[in-house]
């Protein structure tokens, strides 16, 4: 299976998808950082195309099986400024629908926020849907959360799944409700006792993350960086290490060595939880197979 990776960042999709057989065919991504680190990761035998504003000028012309992307959440996010299709970042997700309209692969793979389905009263997101409906794809979507795959990190998105012509099989990719993982335990939910922060806390086993974000301020929004832990008797409040940070996201230790724990934690932030993007990769090829 072909796969295109647009908006690639740190390669969520490589460490998710490689190890399942897939081929990476390209990806575009604009972050130097990012760059660096897929360029020395991968030893270069992944091609970047660039900035995605500019896919109709690319030269590409490769049998694609799946594209995945998870065009920039800023543009919905309820941290950001809800600018939705106004933000240039967020006429990327028209782009990705463009994109697909001219590869026409057999599959799609998009994430975003929860906060995609709302903005604009849901017409960014109607609109993404229905035009996809209208050049042939059978589209399912589903708000997974990452806690229920392995990782101890609440982190739930929107996965938009499409395949070509059968609306049947996207489905059975994101709701045969028997094969979802239940890894990481429901949780408790708890208030609190943070006068910095009004939102909730989530207590399993000890603990589970709030969603990471692209920043470590200690800032109202940064309070699910803290953790409590206990060191020679005695606690102490600290921020999530980066290591910790690439545990909760599904990553191998180390992945992100090398960079400042600044660049670190933002392109932790901005990723894909590996073991929910595996998860589809498998439901994928098994539905492949079985139409073969």
């Amino acid at each position: 299976m072909n796969y295109f990776s647009v908006c690639d960042g740190i390669g969520a999709a490589h460490a998710a998808l490689l190890p399942l057989g897939y081929r990476c065919v390209g990806v575009s991504e604009i972050d130097k950082y990012c760059n660096q680190l897929i360029e020395e990761k991968y030893e270069g035998k992944i091609k970047n195309y660039g900035d995605f504003n500019y896919w109709h000028h690319w030269k590409y012309r490769g049998e694609l099986d799946l594209v995945i992307g998870g065009t920039p959440c800023q543009s919905f996010s309820i941290i950001g400024k809800r600018q939705g299709r106004n933000d240039s970042r967020g006429k990327l997700t028209e782009a990705f629908a463009y994109f697909i309209s001219q590869q026409f692969p057999r599959w799609f793979i998009w994430e975003n926020v929860p906060g995609v389905l709302f903005v604009d009263n849901g017409e960014l997101f109607r609109y993404f849907i229905a035009f996809l409906g209208h050049i042939g794809y059978g589209v399912a979507w589903r708000v997974l959360d990452a806690q229920f795959f392995g990782v101890p990190q609440r982190r739930r998105r929107v996965y938009v799944v499409g395949c070509f012509g059968d609306p049947v099989r996207a489905g059975k990719v994101l709701f045969d409700t028997e094969t979802v993982p239940v890894l990481a335990g429901q949780g408790k939910k708890t208030k609190s006792k943070d006068s910095r922060h009004d939102g909730d806390r989530y207590e399993n086993n000890g603990r589970t993350a709030g969603t990471l974000t692209t920043k470590n301020r200690m800032t109202n929004n940064m309070t699910d960086m803290m953790v409590v832990d206990r060191m020679n008797h005695r606690w102490r409040v600290r921020k999530l290490t980066p290591l910790e940070c690439e545990r909760l996201m599904g990553f191998p230790d180390g992945y992100t060595a090398g960079f400042s724990n600044h660049q670190r934690y933002k392109m932790l932030g901005n990723s894909f939880p590996v073991p929910v993007i595996r998860w589809i990769g498998e439901r994928i090829l098994r539905e492949e197979e079985g139409n073969e």
